[in-house]
């Protein structure tokens, strides 16, 4: 029995040892995958990884680690997600702004860490609104300003608009009144325009990115006050020597009106600096007289109006002031007329012409004249030129022998003696220098140099020239013209000669002097007066 016993272990030792035996596993590290980085912020990212095989041992931890140096390892900063096989992902935070990273998925077991591939990623810079300063407000007007601004930083995002923007109400926005001064960082200026005169504003820089819209801080100015609005009107009642202008201030100009008139002057653009009257202030209209006047003178006329700013004027009026004037009744003819000191005269030479007489006609002289004459520059002969001597006719009047001068003069009126051309002469200041008062200025009908010529009395002589007759060279024939005035006098010296004055275009004096009777000069009648 005991036999058998030990013959059946045997055998089953024999079997035993005569059966095949399995090889033992033995772990390795595990295989894993980095995916791609996606979702990627300022601090966070989000990393894929995808664990394929855990090499024959438990997963003991999976996840990422990362590092702004190459080939992190779970020694460098990580992120434990689960321990199972498969694809997993998880969001990597606390990361730093506009910084490249390095990371790689990783799996551990009881053997050791395996690590993925390395992927690389930046995270995004940090966007902001922009930086700006509003800078100071300067060459303030009545209408504009301007101001600088700088956009310091874009706030990591392009700054696709920046200016001014201001209001008369505190901490403007784009939604009022604003500027666009380019893109971009830097400084820049903006030209603010359409303001109100005499007015507080608040004005402040602003710059646009995609995350919105920063201003500066906040500035305030005020306007230059306006000069006033004035408007000139017509001038009316003009006399020789005087006018009536009126003015209306519409608008003072954000400042009171402290003076207001009308000013005068024979040159154009008239200022306060020239003759002015002074009407009161403030707003509205007045009317003023204007007096001191030069006859028969073209003066230019402007309303003004001050305030504090300054004098603003209105449109230019221009008006000539008038002589006086009384008709001829033997022919209609309009004849104007001055006072000079106590007498009156006629401010152009006589044209009354009752008959035409040519030189063919005249006797030869003999000393005695005593027909009339009248003479009108080439109005005789068979070659007549009609335009010319209408011209001479109507400006400079007829040439009378003195039988016909002593006549010629109209009703009231006579030819003023040797004493009445004295006294006129010697009250414009004596025979050196009264012809600048009494000639006509300019050179239009006189010939230049017209020396000292001002017309100042008003007498406006004319230089008719005269009409040859007797024993000189020049008789039979006009002569003088343009350069000389010949007046006669009813004083004569003797059956053949009379007293006469003459002016020239060389000379400020006036000349007396006597000649023929039958010489034919201008006639400047002088009203009768009975008590002087």
């Amino acid at each position: 029995m005991m036999r058998n016993i030990i013959i059946s272990l045997f055998v089953l030792e024999f079997l035993h040892s005569c059966t095949p035996r399995a090889t033992p596993i033995i772990p390795v590290i595990p295989t894993i995958t980095t995916g791609e980085v996606s979702n990627i912020t300022t601090t966070t990212a989000t990393c894929v990884g995808n664990l394929t095989a855990d090499g024959g041992a438990a997963i003991l931890a999976r996840g990422f680690c990362w590092s702004t140096s190459q080939f992190p390892t779970i020694s460098d900063s990580k992120i434990s997600s689960g321990n199972g096989l498969g694809v997993f992902s998880d969001n990597i935070t606390g990361l730093s702004q506009n910084t490249t990273y390095y990371v790689r998925a990783y799996a551990t077991n009881s053997v050791d860490t395996a690590y993925g591939e390395q992927r690389t990623f930046t995270t995004d810079i940090e966007q902001t609104t922009p930086s700006v300063t509003t800078g100071d407000v300067t060459n303030i007007t009545t209408t504009t300003a301007d101001c600088s601004g700088n956009v310091t930083s874009d706030g990591n995002a392009a700054v696709t608009a920046r200016g001014a923007c201001w209001s008369t109400s505190e901490n403007p926005t784009t939604s009022n009144s604003k500027t666009t001064d380019g893109t971009g960082p830097g400084t820049y200026t903006s030209n603010i325009t359409g303001l109100s005169f005499n007015t507080t504003y608040y004005v402040r820089a602003y710059a646009t990115n995609t995350k919105g819209t920063a201003y500066g801080e906040q500035k305030a100015f005020t306007t230059d006050q306006e000069v006033p609005t004035v408007i000139t009107n017509d001038v009316t009642n003009i006399t020789p020597t005087t006018a009536i202008c009126s003015g209306n201030v519409t608008s003072d100009g954000g400042s009171s009106v402290t003076a207001r008139g009308i000013c005068w002057n024979t040159s154009e653009n008239p200022t306060t600096s020239n003759s002015k009257t002074i009407n009161g202030i403030g707003l509205g209209n007045y009317t003023t007289n204007i007096d001191g006047l030069s006859l028969d003178t073209t003066y230019y006329v402007r309303a003004y109006a001050t305030n504090a700013k300054g004098t603003a004027y209105g449109e230019q009026k221009s008006f000539k002031t008038q002589y006086e004037s009384f008709t001829d009744k033997r022919d209609g003819k309009i004849y104007t007329y001055i006072n000079i000191g106590n007498q009156v005269w006629m401010a152009e030479n006589l044209a009354y012409l009752p008959r035409v007489v040519g030189p063919e006609t005249h006797s030869e002289y003999n000393g005695n004249r005593t027909d009339r004459y009248y003479y009108v520059y080439e109005y005789y002969g068979t070659d007549v030129d009609t335009a010319k001597s209408l011209f001479y006719y109507t400006t400079y009047g007829v040439l009378y022998n003195w039988s016909a001068a002593k006549m010629a003069c109209p009703e009231g009126w006579h030819l003023p003696s040797d004493a009445e051309w004295t006294r006129l002469i010697n009250y414009l200041g004596g025979e050196d220098i009264a012809g600048s008062n009494m000639k006509e200025a300019g050179t239009s009908h006189w010939d230049s140099p017209n020396n000292g010529a001002t017309n100042e009395s008003g007498f406006k002589a004319l230089p008719g020239g005269l009409y040859g007759s007797g024993i000189f060279d020049y008789a039979g024939f006009f002569s003088s013209f343009g350069t000389f005035g010949y007046w006669w006098s009813s004083t004569e010296i003797d059956t053949n000669n009379a007293w006469y004055r003459s002016l020239s275009c060389k000379y400020s004096r006036v000349n007396r002097n006597n000649m023929t009777k039958g010489y034919g000069f201008s006639v400047r009648c002088v009203r009768n007066v009975l008590d002087w």
